[in-house]
């Protein structure tokens, strides 16, 4: 299967050895966003500029799940510091960092309820491609994919898990290489069941019917559908972030037709 691989997860960062050293301005401004309350950071057109350059990735743990890339969030190279400055137009470090960070937070939300893209079919960015080169991607040879109303509603509803403060430790303590970018729970990726097709068919209103015991009777058929449709959720969420905008009814989305 040739796709990029994860080589390191939050867990592996916590025993590693220190890295580089950590700039105490990137240290303060990425402590200092995600210590403020998450309704105090609108949604603006700076954000959706570097929300459109977000590359995916898949998070090998339990059944797995879509994760942002922390170790090179954004399309264009590994210099993610000097692309983010380049798609907000500045020269401003500070600015740009506190941008990336608030992005960070502001990406599950983005996903659950700014962001409208309508079904249809999407490009996956260029750069992305050999990443979404295997069957169960479901992107085809031109690199495009179908995205149905069954990958939205799950997009809606993936378990987002943000930095908290042992994460953030983990990854401010390797200077510029990673960035605390939030995943999904592959254990649980959708709701509450560790059988994650449980959680999907309720989402679809096409729930498993239960037996004397309260257990989900399962459906080889239908397992197989919605495991299908699981493993799509990677194309589905980068073509979400790449060609999805902000709601214009939403306040976020007021601000991000503002913001300059």
């Amino acid at each position: 299967m040739n796709r990029r691989t994860l080589l390191l997860t939050m867990g592996t960062l916590f025993a590693a050895p220190l890295g580089a050293v950590a700039s105490p301005q990137r240290d303060a401004i990425v402590r200092n966003v995600f210590a403020a309350p998450l309704d105090s950071i609108p949604y603006t057109a700076q954000h959706a500029a570097l929300v459109r350059l977000l590359r995916v990735q898949w998070m090998p743990v339990e059944s797995g799940a879509p994760a942002i890339d922390f170790e090179q969030p954004l399309l264009g190279g590994a210099q993610t510091l000097a692309i983010a400055r380049d798609a907000l137009k500045t020269t401003d470090d500070a600015l740009a960092l506190r941008r990336l960070a608030e992005v960070c937070r502001l990406i599950p939300r983005y996903v659950q309820s700014i962001g409208r893209l309508r079904p249809g079919r999407y490009a996956v960015p260029v750069e992305m491609r050999e990443a979404f080169d295997f069957p169960e991607s479901a992107v085809d040879a031109q690199g495009e994919f179908n995205l149905n109303k069954e990958h939205l509603v799950f997009l809606r509803d993936l378990a987002w898990r943000v930095a908290d403060d042992r994460d953030l430790q983990a990854v401010l303590r390797e200077g510029d290489r990673f960035w605390p970018m939030p995943y999904v729970d592959g254990k649980r990726p959708y709701g509450n069941s560790s059988y994650y097709q449980v959680d999907m068919a309720k989402l679809l209103g096409e729930p498993y019917p239960l037996d004397a015991k309260g257990y989900a009777i399962r459906d080889p058929a239908k397992d197989a559908r919605l495991a299908r449709l699981h493993y799509e959720m990677l194309a589905a969420l980068q073509v979400f972030l790449r060609h999805s905008v902000a709601a214009k009814s939403t306040r976020q989305g007021a601000s991000a037709d503002s913001a300059g």
